[in-house]
């Protein structure tokens, strides 16, 4: 089915077998560092009603512009239900686990990332990387 994910290679299309069901355990969401894009700033602000510029202030990194972590690395929008923010929620997490490359033609290639292993996701062939794309709102 899948490799050991010992090493991330990228070998996935659109139109490979994938499928990954989330049990929403929030293992993902530690210790991972994320820099939203200008549009995902502005996505997460107007979720949360705020001006962009204060949603940086409270919720990003005023050198590296990344999201901050809880002391205990756990995303700032970790909550006790899950994630705060879950509609509004930058790319990298709509493609967990899925990697994904464009060359400089535009082609792209996806991975699976090696999952924590206290990740409770299940990952399958049950669908495509095509599907999964579109279930989670990936531009």
């Amino acid at each position: 089915m899948f490799d050991d994910g010992a090493s991330l290679s990228f070998r996935l299309t659109r139109e490979s077998p994938y499928s990954f069901k989330c049990q929403r355990c929030g293992v993902c969401c530690n210790n991972k560092r994320i820099i939203p894009s200008p549009v995902e700033r502005a996505r997460l602000a107007a979720y949360l009603g705020l001006a962009e510029e204060a949603f940086g202030q409270e919720f990003c990194d005023p050198l590296s512009g990344e999201l901050r972590i809880k002391p205990d690395g756990d995303c700032c929008f970790l909550g006790p239900d899950g994630c705060r923010v879950h509609p509004a929620r930058p790319q990298v997490c709509r493609l967990f686990p899925l990697g994904l490359l464009r060359d400089e033609e535009g082609r792209e290639s996806f991975g699976i990332m090696p999952l924590h292993p206290d990740c409770l996701g299940l990952l399958g062939t049950d669908g495509m990387v095509e599907e999964d794309l579109e279930a989670q709102g990936v531009e």
